[in-house]
């Protein structure tokens, strides 16, 4: 074997041999690695997740905290104060016993000098109610009994009539009879202008009977002042009043005692009888709401306060009815229609800030709860209810020398709702916008009933006579509604000092009780008082409207035939009238527990009622289809400008100019 003696050649000799030896060690370990990898299962692809990306992102920026309060917690343990590792104890800390540990808070010696860290309660929620009631009914019945001798025609003008009657109702109803509708919580002005304008139009109108009072409580009957408002029961018609003593007599059933059985059924009636009814409608919308969503003992407003309490109610009715000189009957003698509207305000005042204090004389505030909401607070229930209902018959009559009953009315129509908002309750309620509080009740019935009685058939017209009872009318319109608040009468103008360093404060992120509230009076009794402030507006509206509409002009007739060939004895009992068209609403609203109200801005208070009934004339003038309304409104209005000219800083805090940030992106 040759070995090289030169150096050169040793070493490249050396390395190449350890060159190729790690060659060889790297292609195993590759082909090693291979091997591994394709004996793993192959991992499959997950799908793709769809993500939809709002481009629309709304950043709602926090208050500004210019700095960062810190306080161990405290532990009371049998009558001993003790704190964490940093003690920043109260001055002069008693030492409390046992029987004192279950003393009111406030007694504990802090005061404006020491570090309170102010507590944060839950922000109230808003309530929007939006109810629709709708009832549309179409009973238009044929009751032919016998053959008719002649065609049968007849046109009730019903659709006609009713447009008329619903014309002269939305005159009387103004703008609110259009129906502004509800967009939005924006809205809420639009509603309270368009009553507003009902009002102003009835100021002006000759023909109304307006009246300006200073306090609009009480109960109105017809636009008269009563002690107490009547009852619905006893106006209803007699076949809805139910009474038991009226009732007659149910038949007797006897069985014998024979081995063969016979049931007899003894019966007072010695002749026939047919009884005919084709109205006694029932048409019925009520409506009960009860809204204590934000209640607050102290109210104050930096911005304007509206207020309005609004009843409006219309009856418009035709009630003309034709009955044949030769009809063998003559109509039931005081049975006219009744048209009633019944209005009731109430006023409700409480003074929990004096129990308070009497409660607990001496206790102060030591600390708050607070609750801050950006932006707009709003509670709205908006009710609408109807109630449509045509029963247009057509009954012809024969004598059968048995007993007929026929019925082609009596129809019920009932719309209800019952709503209750219940919140929270404060001990202070600060708002930086404006308030709009509004109740609104508009109740509205239409009836016609112009009814046609007759004779038909072949035959010499003669003196027919027949025992029983004819009813054309007797019908009632009945619109009853009230409005209860309770809240304070008082309306002071201009913001207290340590409400407004409260508003101030809370404005600019500063949630800290004010020095100022350690000794305000106005919380004289409450240890830790619940506060809430809101910088935007506060919408707070009940919308009720009720509205039936019936149609019953009847066409009845007895058939000649049957007096000329001498009729059985026969009981003729015919009623095409007894409708009752009824509107019932009630609301109660709980806005504050005290008995006055500090407003920064402008203060307007209107409550308005407006009562009015429609009827056809029936034939006192030239023209027998003119309308003739009887209309009473009353207002009480009050409007009460702020002796502080400036509160911009207590104004709605709602930013509409152009944005800081040029680039429209999210401020760092």
């Amino acid at each position: 074997m040759f070995f090289p003696s030169d150096p050169l050649s040793e070493i490249v000799a050396h390395f190449l041999g350890y060159f190729q030896i790690a060659v060889e060690d790297m292609k195993v370990r590759l082909e090693m690695a291979l091997a591994e990898h394709e004996a793993e299962a192959g991992l499959e692809a997950p799908e793709m997740q769809q993500v939809s990306v709002d481009v629309l992102q709304t950043y709602a920026l926090g208050n500004y905290a210019p700095g960062v309060f810190y306080a161990p917690p405290e532990f009371l343990i049998r009558g001993e104060v003790m704190f964490g590792p940093t003690n920043i104890g109260l001055a002069n800390t008693p030492d409390f016993t046992a029987s004192e540990l279950d003393s009111p808070l406030s007694q504990w010696p802090t005061g404006p000098g020491d570090i309170v860290i102010p507590l944060i309660g839950t922000e109230p929620g808003s309530v929007i109610a939006v109810f629709s009631q709708t009832i549309s009914l179409s009973d238009d019945d044929v009751f032919v009994m016998g053959t008719l001798d002649e065609p049968l025609v007849y046109q009730s003008g019903s659709d006609a009539g009713l447009l008329g009657l619903q014309a002269a109702s939305n005159a009387i109803l103004g703008p609110i009879g259009s129906g502004p509708g509800m967009t939005s919580h924006g809205d809420v002005p639009l509603v309270m202008d368009a009553v507003h304008a009902t009002a102003k139009a009835h100021q002006s109108n000759p023909d109304t009977q307006f009246e300006q009072v200073e306090s609009l409580t009480g109960t109105y009957v017809n636009g008269k002042l009563e002690t107490e408002a009547p009852e619905l029961t006893d106006a209803l018609p007699s076949h809805l009043q139910a009474e038991a003593e009226d009732a007659p007599p149910p038949d007797t059933i006897k069985v014998t005692s024979e081995h063969e059985a016979h049931i007899q059924i003894e019966n007072d009636a010695t002749q026939g009888s047919v009884t005919y009814n084709s109205g006694g409608n029932f048409l019925v919308n009520e409506a009960v709401v009860l809204n204590g969503g934000l209640v607050g003992t102290h109210f104050v407003v930096g911005g304007n306060f509206h207020q309005l309490d609004a009843i409006i109610q219309t009856n418009a009715f035709s009630d003309t009815d034709y009955v044949n000189d030769d009809f063998p009957l003559d109509a039931q003698a005081g049975g006219g229609t009744k048209a009633v509207n019944v209005a009731s305000f109430v006023q409700e005042t409480f003074d929990a800030a004096g129990d308070n204090a009497e409660a607990n004389p001496g206790v102060m505030p030591q600390n708050w709860q607070v609750t801050c909401v950006s932006g707009d607070v709003i509670f709205l229930e908006w009710m609408k209810q109807l109630t449509f209902m045509s029963d247009e018959d057509v009954g012809v009559l024969t004598a059968t020398g048995s007993d007929a009953m026929v019925t082609s009315g009596e129809n019920i129509g009932l719309n209800s709702v019952n709503f209750a908002n219940i919140g929270s309750l404060f001990d202070l309620i600060l708002v930086g916008g404006n308030v709009f509080d509004a109740n609104v009740i508009v109740q509205n019935n239409i009836l016609y009933d112009n009814d046609t009685i007759t004779m038909l058939g072949a035959g010499d017209d003669g003196d027919y006579s027949a025992s029983g009872s004819l009813n054309t009318s007797n019908n009632l319109l009945w619109n009853q509604a009230s409005i209860h608040n309770v809240g304070a009468t008082e309306v002071k103008s201009g913001v207290s000092d340590h409400y407004k360093d409260a508003m101030d404060g809370l404005a600019n992120g500063n949630k800290s009780m004010p020095a100022s509230f350690y000794a305000a009076e106005d919380f004289e009794g409450i240890a830790i008082p619940r506060v809430l402030f809101v910088s935007g507006s506060i919408y707070d509206l009940r919308y009720i409207e009720q509205t039936n509409i019936l149609g019953d002009a009847d066409f009845v007739a007895l058939q000649k035939k049957a007096f000329l060939d001498g009729e059985p004895a026969t009981e003729w009992n015919i009623d095409t009238g007894s409708n009752a068209l009824v509107n019932m609403a009630a609301i109660k609203d709980y806005d504050t527990f005290g008995d006055s109200i500090e407003v920064g801005g402008d203060h307007y208070s209107d409550s308005i009622l407006i009562q009015a009934n429609i009827l056809e004339a029936q034939g006192d003038g030239d023209d027998d289809d003119a309308l003739v309304s009887e209309v009473v409104a009353f207002l009480d209005h009050t409007e009460t400008l702020a002796d502080t000219p400036d509160y911009s800083a207590l104004g709605d805090t709602t930013h509409d100019a152009a944005p800081v940030d040029l680039m429209q992106s999210v401020l760092a």
